[in-house]
């Protein structure tokens, strides 16, 4: 997996410590596919076998150093996990802190229990005052009128709540009576489920995400044999290179 900009680069610089620790003069290029090479999704055995074969096709004469590679080839994976896990988190909360900031669903008017729950002479008065404040006759409900003077010491934060209750139980009630207008007058049923909408039933959304998830499955899987192919690939190159190599050597040996 490629790693975002910022700890690709922080990876980066950190396996050129690395080599340069070991005396190793290993060219910016090849840091840099050192690099990808760690972020892919390989077990960490692979990932240290690959990387030495790249150190023993750009170092001369293929020689790496018996002591410190394999502890700086460690501490270079430690490193990208900690790089990653940081990049995780930091998407993790930018994801909650984007969640966080959407507004709140709207509340859903249960109309039939709203109605439901009031009496007869209850009904008709919200029905009044509903059709007095749309035709603008009054302002509000009897909780919006002036009082004379000033309330009592500690009784204004309870009237506040108690009228803020209030307004909201108008509120709904209000919502609750259109509702059910809209209802009597269209004779629909409001649908709240997207998957109605497009005509589907349990079944085929079941069989839709089953096919989902295997398709990636799939994908994984296939690329996880293609980087393991890649790799041996690599491997097969590098060890006939070396071959090569010391097949020149011995040969100029006999020359001599």
């Amino acid at each position: 997996m490629a790693a975002e900009d910022g700890s690709g680069a922080a990876l980066e610089r950190y396996i050129s410590d690395q080599m340069a620790g070991l005396s190793l003069a290993v060219p910016a290029d090849d840091v840099e596919m050192m690099a990808r090479f760690v972020e892919e999704d390989l077990e960490r055995e692979d990932k240290v076998e690959g990387v030495k074969g790249m150190l023993e096709g750009v170092v001369e004469d293929g020689v790496l150093p018996d002591a410190g590679l394999d502890e700086a080839l460690d501490s270079i994976i430690a490193e990208w996990e900690r790089l990653k896990a940081a990049d995780d988190a930091a998407a993790a909360a930018a994801a909650e802190a984007e969640a966080a900031a959407q507004p709140a669903p709207p509340v859903k008017v249960d109309a039939a229990a709203i109605l439901a729950s009031m009496t007869d002479e209850e009904l008709k008065a919200a029905r009044k005052a509903a059709l007095l404040r749309q035709y603008a006759y009054v302002d509000g409900g009897p909780e919006l009128q002036m009082r004379d003077g000033a309330p009592p010491k500690g009784m204004a934060a309870l009237e506040a709540e108690e009228k803020r209750k209030a307004d909201e139980r108008r509120r709904l009630v209000e919502e609750a009576l259109r509702l059910d207008g809209k209802k009597k007058k269209h004779r629909k049923q409001e649908i709240d489920d997207p998957l109605e909408w497009q005509n589907l039933n349990k079944e085929k959304v079941a069989a839709a995400s089953a096919m989902q998830r295997d398709a990636a499955k799939r994908g994984a899987q296939d690329k996880k044999e293609r980087d393991r192919a890649a790799l041996d690939k690599q491997r097969a190159d590098q060890a006939k290179a070396k071959a090569d190599k010391q097949k020149k050597a011995a040969k100029q040996e006999r020359r001599a």
